[in-house]
């Protein structure tokens, strides 16, 4: 009894990783929570933010655990600014986690900065109690907090809330955007050590300047041509494929940088794309109305369908080879341009993240290709 028992269990549980191999063998994830505060003063924070996000993209293209990329999700806050509710301290939750990177450039776009009281002991609470975080201990999850008033600021404790981090497993780097020599530096810096994160100091009035390379027109043109593989299927779709055009433009001179980003694993568009949608398992063609897809695919017959989405898809991926291949050389070209520049600059909101980033995520046993 014993031996068949032991046979039945076996077999339950080999079928069982066979019929869902995701939960299984679930990827590891990286969770990033951005809280910017959205005062008068922060206009260049913002800006930077809008910027360099896809910066801080692809420099997470380069990171791997247990030897596969990791799901990425990013939230966004911003805080600190007279049109948010006082009741609700002045804090507003622009988007939760979602791995649809478009969504959370649309809403960093969406932020108009106004005078206010900045809260971070607030928001900080608001990101631990309203976010979806992982419970998984070997997934990784970092706030960042970025403003330039008193960090003590409001009614609720700042201790308390960077508590609630620690029990969380979460990491608090803390970004001060004002002097490095203003005493109002030293709650800040006190908030990343107490939540066992990092505390930075920027200008986020400075200018980011952009090299050129001989390979842009390249990748912009290739990115023109990756934008039409996408399907929109569904409620979303239309939504979906207007917004990837509205961030390209929103991108502008950092256009390049979000190709690179738009070629990588971590652009994921399942709700409203249906090759990402078919690849994340979301949908079936056979479970889709034609009612739900493009007109040019509604009078296609099944096998039309499938024949119309698998071209899509291999011209997808020969064109997002190229856009990587592209990008490697551009990069190599930046960092000779970089290196023969006498002028390093000064801390930016998207250097500090990356920094952080690469030392943290090692520290958590994902690896830096």
């Amino acid at each position: 009894m014993q031996k068949l028992a032991r046979f039945l269990f076996t077999t339950a549980l080999t079928l069982s990783i066979l019929c869902f191999p995701t939960a299984a063998f679930a990827k590891a994830k990286i969770q990033i929570a951005i809280l910017l505060d959205s005062s008068n003063s922060m206009d260049g924070l913002i800006d930077q933010t809008r910027n360099q996000l896809w910066q801080i993209v692809n420099f997470l293209t380069k990171v791997t655990k247990d030897g596969e990329v990791p799901e990425l999700q990013v939230a966004l806050y911003h805080y600190g600014n007279d049109s948010l509710p006082s009741e609700e301290g002045f804090v507003r939750l622009l988007t939760g986690f979602t791995p649809e990177l478009d969504v959370v450039s649309e809403k960093l776009f969406s932020i108009k900065t106004n005078g206010g009281q900045e809260y971070a002991g607030w928001v900080i609470r608001s990101a631990m109690q309203q976010l979806n975080w992982s419970k998984d201990p070997a997934d990784f999850r970092v706030i960042f907090i970025a403003g330039n008033e008193p960090f003590d600021q409001g009614p609720i404790v700042w201790t308390q809330s960077v508590n609630l981090a620690v029990k969380g497993d979460t990491l608090v780097n803390t970004i001060y955007c004002g002097s490095a020599e203003s005493q109002e530096r030293q709650l800040w810096a006190s908030g990343a050590t107490v939540a066992k994160g990092s505390h930075f100091n920027i200008n986020q009035n400075q200018a980011i300047v952009v090299i050129k390379s001989p390979f842009d027109d390249q990748i912009s043109t290739l990115n023109t041509k990756l934008n039409q593989t996408y399907i929109p299927y569904g409620r979303e779709g239309k939504v979906g494929q207007q917004r990837q055009a509205v961030e390209d433009s929103n991108a502008g001179g950092n256009l390049v940088m979000r190709s690179s980003s738009k070629a990588s694993e971590y652009y994921d568009n399942a709700s409203w794309d249906l090759l990402d949608a078919l690849e994340n398992g979301r949908v079936t063609i056979e479970s889709l109305s034609n009612d739900a897809l493009p007109e040019v695919m509604r009078s296609m017959a099944l096998a039309e369908k499938k024949a119309y989405v698998a071209a899509k898809k291999a011209e997808r991926e020969s064109i997002k080879k190229t856009i990587r291949e592209l990008s490697q050389k551009r990069n190599e070209y930046v960092e000779q341009q970089r290196k023969a520049s006498a002028n390093k600059g000064e801390n930016t909101v998207d250097s500090v993240i990356i920094q952080s980033l690469r030392q943290q995520l090692a520290a958590k046993g994902f690896k830096l290709q």
